[in-house]
C-alpha cells in the first residue's frame, strides 16, 4: 500500500517552499492537499485497508502534485521539480508507521481519572498470561477492563504498570532467545 500520509507531508514541505518562493498556489489545490491529508490520517487509523478512502486520498494528491510540481517547473526550472518529483515518490514507497496506541495522559471511559493506563492487545496478553499463570493483573495491583475492539486496558499506579510492562517485556525477549 501506498503511504499517502508521508506524501502528503512532503507535498505540503513543497507548497511552503514555493510560497516562499513567490508562487501562486490555486485555493483548490491547497484544499485538495487538506483532502488528502485527512483522507491519509484515515488511512492511517484505520484497522483494515478501505479502498474507497484510498482512491480518494489517490485522487487528491495526484492532482496535489502535478499542480505542485508543474509550479515548481515554472518557478524553479525542470531540475528542481525533478528533484521534488523524486522526493514525492520515495515518500509513496516510505514503510507505513503506524501510530502509538492512546497515551496514558488521556481519559479512557471506565479508568478511574488520574490512574496511569496501557492498552494490550488481548491476544497478547493472553500469550503472556500462559508464561506466567501466577501473575495476573491483580498481583501487579493493577486492574483490566476489555474493550470491544480485540484490546484490554490495564490500569492502576504507575509504578505498577511500569513493572506490569517490564515484566512484558521480559517474557517476549525470553521468547525471541528460544
Amino acid at each position: 500500500m501506498l503511504n499517502y500520509h508521508s506524501a502528503a507531508k512532503i507535498l505540503d514541505l513543497l507548497m511552503i517552499e514555493l510560497i516562499e518562493k513567490g508562487a501562486e498556489i490555486p485555493a483548490h489545490v491547497v484544499g485538495d492537499l487538506k483532502s488528502g491529508r485527512s483522507f491519509a490520517s484515515i488511512l492511517l487509523r484505520s484497522p483494515g485497508d478501505d479502498i474507497d478512502i484510498a482512491a480518494k486520498a489517490a485522487l487528491a494528491l495526484e492532482n496535489v502534485e502535478m499542480n505542485l510540481l508543474s509550479a515548481a517547473e515554472i518557478k524553479a526550472g525542470a531540475d528542481y521539480a525533478e528533484m521534488w518529483q523524486k522526493k514525492i515518490i520515495e515518500a509513496y514507497k516510505e514503510d507505513i508507521v503506524k501510530p502509538a496506541p492512546v497515551s496514558a495522559s488521556r481519559l479512557v471511559s471506565g479508568v478511574p481519572k488520574g490512574e496511569h493506563w496501557i492498552r494490550v492487545q488481548t491476544s497478547e496478553l493472553t500469550e503472556f498470561y500462559k508464561q506466567i499463570p501466577d501473575k495476573p493483573p491483580e498481583a501487579f495491583g493493577l486492574a483490566a477492563l476489555g474493550q470491544g475492539d480485540g484490546f484490554t486496558v490495564i490500569y492502576g499506579k504507575k509504578e505498577n504498570v511500569t513493572d506490569f510492562l517490564n515484566c512484558m517485556k521480559q517474557i517476549y525477549k525470553r521468547d525471541k532467545r528460544d
